[in-house]
């Protein structure tokens, strides 16, 4: 027996003022096709994010949840349905775009944080932005902002390995969250803000 993420009823709202939701889904279906078998991992979502929101997504193992935070996350396609990232349709951008957009626009917090053990806490947020060709000054202060909004600037020096699993998931989220204004959340509960 499997499991499928289904959406039976739309959760698209409108906006009090007319604007634009930051992602909407309509309609949106993902099959994987092997040689033996065709998984329905995705099945008629109609979703609407608007600037702010928090979204949980939740459900049982192999219902669909980290398949829709990869297509959120730009990582992967819909088999059929439409995604509109800050009013623009996602399905033609090419490889260069959607690594463009993940980098300046969309923040993953991975459920094993994926910290990078030979850098500071400090270099681990800092990475990401030097692929974006910010200045080491700009950089700087960004990441020492990150970290104190975290609470974790005065663990700046420290290593991954000595710090706590929830030290460790805040550095993610200042690397995610800070850098790009958004961030689309890949923990056990997959919870996310959009800003």
């Amino acid at each position: 027996m499997s499991s499928t993420l289904t959406v039976t009823e739309s959760i698209q709202t409108p906006a009090p003022n007319g604007s634009t939701p930051l992602i909407r889904l309509n309609g949106v279906k993902k099959v994987f096709l092997t040689d033996e078998v065709e998984t329905h991992a995705l099945s008629g979502i109609h979703l609407d994010i608007r600037t702010g929101e928090y979204v949980s997504i939740a459900g049982p193992s192999g219902c669909g949840k980290t398949t829709l935070l990869s297509i959120l996350g730009l990582l992967d396609t819909p088999s059929e349905g439409s995604y509109s990232l800050k009013g623009h349709e996602v399905a033609n951008l090419s490889f260069a775009d959607r690594a463009r957009i993940r980098n300046r626009e969309i923040g993953f917090i991975f459920q094993s944080f994926n910290l990078i053990g030979d850098l500071t806490v400090f270099e681990n947020v800092e990475l990401p932005l030097t692929y974006r060709g910010m200045g080491a000054g700009e950089r700087k202060q960004f990441v020492t902002g990150a970290l104190e909004r975290v609470g974790m600037a005065h663990r700046a020096k420290h290593l991954p390995s000595q710090l706590s699993g929830g030290q460790q998931q805040r550095v993610a989220v200042a690397r995610a969250r800070w850098q790009t204004g958004h961030s689309v959340g890949r923990r056990a509960y997959r919870q996310s803000r959009f800003a």
